[in-house]
């Protein structure tokens, strides 16, 4: 999302907005896109620009990201505030900014608002050169793969699982050896296996392809696996309603295999049973039967 002056002029006047009635002895920008908005900020209440933090000032700045940044001046001031926030931005810093999902770029920033930027420092900090051949492109397609990778963002499983067919059947349907590969959140490492799900129908049935649509949108996200494992089969229970349901994961992750201890051939089994399938001894070992085939 790039962001225009009229833009940061039009985000600028509700901060102000909200500080009009109180006394503040100035007002001062966290470098440096605090900076842009503290002299706007600055003609908006005519008030003026303090040369470094002060107490009874207030601090700016472009947008709350973490929190850190402005957090970290809570001791001095509790005056802080921003033009922009992220959703998931600590609720007591600038909770009145507008909130933004997508990647920001503000005028000021020119080319370093480009999200490629982050992966030539990464090259950087590596040591590489990222202006050698073999490197100068890699920044582009080192983004394009992470959002090919995380593009389950975009997949909603309510309208996955919303074609269904009324059928009587009423015995396990099982859907096993489904691949997937996702990205573990704590390394941003990938991680690959097989998934199976399998439900006990209540009245309705879902199309086979779509359990695996289902298992690639909560894969190809930032996950872990126990989690990945309980989102899945959540879904299915809450949108199919059936009377069980049992989701199997086995993977390999990198963040083990390639760092760290790096046992190459661990794998690691989680698995989710709710209703029929937790609860019928029958219906658990028919469904483990049917994974290990």
């Amino acid at each position: 999302m790039k962001m225009t002056w009229a833009d940061i002029e039009t985000e600028a006047n509700n901060l102000a907005g909200r500080w009009k009635d109180v006394k503040l002895r100035g007002v001062w920008g966290v470098p440096n896109g605090g900076v842009p908005v503290a002299l706007i900020v600055s003609r908006l209440l005519n008030i003026p620009m303090l040369e470094s933090p002060t107490y009874g000032g207030l601090i700016v700045d472009d947008l709350v990201d973490t929190g850190k940044t402005l957090s970290s001046f809570s001791g001095l001031n509790d005056s802080v505030d921003a033009l922009y926030r992220k959703p998931y931005s600590p609720t007591d810093i600038a909770p009145d900014a507008t909130e933004v999902s997508e990647w920001v770029v503000f005028p000021w920033e020119k080319d370093e608002g480009d999200p490629r930027d982050l992966v030539v420092r990464l090259l950087q900090y590596v040591g590489e050169d990222p202006t050698r051949e073999g490197l100068l492109d890699t920044p582009k397609r080192v983004l394009k793969a992470f959002k090919e990778m995380t593009e389950g963002y975009g997949k909603d499983p309510e309208v996955i699982l919303s074609t269904v067919f009324s059928e009587d059947y009423d015995q396990m349907v099982c859907l096993h050896n489904i691949e997937f590969v996702s990205m573990c959140e704590h390394h941003l490492q990938p991680f690959r296996g097989v998934a199976a799900v399998g439900y006990i129908p209540n009245g309705q049935v879902v199309g086979l392809s779509k359990l695996a649509r289902l298992v690639d949108a909560y894969a190809r996200r930032l996950q872990v696996q126990e989690r990945m494992t309980e989102q899945i089969a959540s879904a299915i229970q809450t949108y199919l309603n059936p009377l069980g349901v049992a989701v199997y994961i086995e993977a390999h992750h990198s963040c083990m295999g390639n760092r760290g201890v790096r046992k190459h051939d661990g794998r690691m089994v989680t698995q989710k049973l709710i209703g029929a399938m937790k609860d019928d001894p029958n219906a658990r070992s028919e469904f483990m039967n049917l994974v290990q085939r």
